[in-house]
């Protein structure tokens, strides 16, 4: 189905009247198991049901039939669901170069402009930053304030705009019963306060600082890892002796971790370590769990310290959590993050769409 709007008179590049509108996603789906990666496979068939949509696949970015695909497409809108670096505003001005007239959006997950100290992609971002005020896409969309400052001070046109979002069915909390039968199956101890992270086992996504929530005997601390990102073997080698448990690869069914869980921490402090919004804190949410997290991107921007959600610095994590598990105090996690819903996130940005089609 497509989705008909209408047009005002002051556009020029297309007939008066009503406008199907034709969406370009720029990006990578499979597997599903990093934040870019979960937002295109979440977007894309919920964007499908109200407009016509292609997916320009960037595994296949040097195939001939991808690009010939996209100019025979002609779409409105063009947007890409990758970091806004120099090298996807270089990559979105040619896409837009091979049609007639479309529109070009880049999401802002991260910042790629961190200097050497966070490897090659980072420092070559760094260097070619210059060159954005003249390849720049129509608009950006950030969601944090050091984003929104970033992009704005290259010449960018931006929109704050929540972007990260949430399959409230496939994440959402569980009997006690339920709860008991997956630790059985995951070999985790029932009588344990089960503390969860699931990203990177890397050192820039904070995580050795786990090994200090383990040191409570009463804890166990799982850290769900990923094997699309680098697995730093003597971060993952500490973790391991303090007794945390390390799960390195994808697990398809990563539901089932928040699932059996008692709490979950974010204790990521450099902006490299994750999306400004990170996913993973909004699955928590979802499924019931209380959160402990460092004021992280943009997460400050929509969410206070309630209801089971917890701002901390990093050392007071293990404090922060024995007074969560001495406190009978409700938690409603999960009524907080029901805005941030992949339907309402689609519909949204849809919204966006529409408006710059006027």
């Amino acid at each position: 189905m497509c989705c008909e709007i209408k047009i005002s008179k002051d556009n020029q590049n297309r007939s008066l009247g009503d406008l199907k509108v034709k969406i370009c996603l720029v990006g990578t789906i499979s597997p599903p198991d990093e934040a870019r990666k979960v937002i295109a496979y979440n977007l894309l068939p919920i964007l499908a049901r109200d407009c016509n949509v292609m997916f320009f696949d960037l595994t296949r970015l040097l195939s001939r039939d991808e690009w010939a695909k996209i100019k025979a497409f002609n779409p409105d809108v063009i947007h890409s669901i990758t970091t806004a670096s120099p090298f996807s505003f270089l990559l979105m001005r040619m896409l837009q170069r091979s049609c007639k007239n479309s529109k070009t959006i880049i999401l802002s997950p991260l910042i790629p402009f961190r200097g050497f100290s966070h490897g090659l992609w980072f420092a070559a971002s760094s260097l070619l930053e210059p060159a954005v005020p003249f390849i720049k896409t129509d608009l950006v969309l950030t969601q944090s304030s050091e984003a929104e400052a970033t992009y704005r001070r290259l010449g960018c046109n931006i929109l704050p705009f929540v972007y990260s979002g949430v399959d409230l069915k496939r994440f959402s909390p569980v009997s006690k019963a339920e709860k008991e039968e997956l630790r059985t199956r995951y070999n985790v101890e029932s009588d344990k306060f089960v503390v969860l992270h699931v990203g990177s086992v890397r050192k820039w996504r904070n995580v050795e600082c786990l090994k200090k929530i383990q040191d409570d005997n009463e804890n166990q601390v799982l850290l769900v890892g990923r094997s699309s990102t680098k697995y730093e073997l003597q971060v993952a080698a500490v973790l391991k002796r303090a007794g945390v448990v390390v799960i390195k690869d994808f697990n398809p069914n990563v539901e089932d971790f928040y699932r059996l869980s008692d709490c979950y921490v974010f204790p990521t402090t450099d902006p490299a370590g994750s999306i400004d919004i990170p996913l993973s804190v909004l699955e928590a949410m979802a499924s019931g769990l209380p959160v402990v997290s460092t004021r992280f991107g943009g997460l400050p921007l929509i969410f206070d310290e309630a209801d089971g959600f917890y701002y901390a610095e990093v050392e007071e994590f293990p404090s922060k959590i024995k007074v969560l598990k001495s406190q009978a105090a409700a938690v409603r996690t999960r009524e907080l993050v029901l805005p941030y819903s992949w339907e309402n996130i689609a519909q949204n940005l849809l919204k966006v769409y529409v408006q710059m089609l006027r």
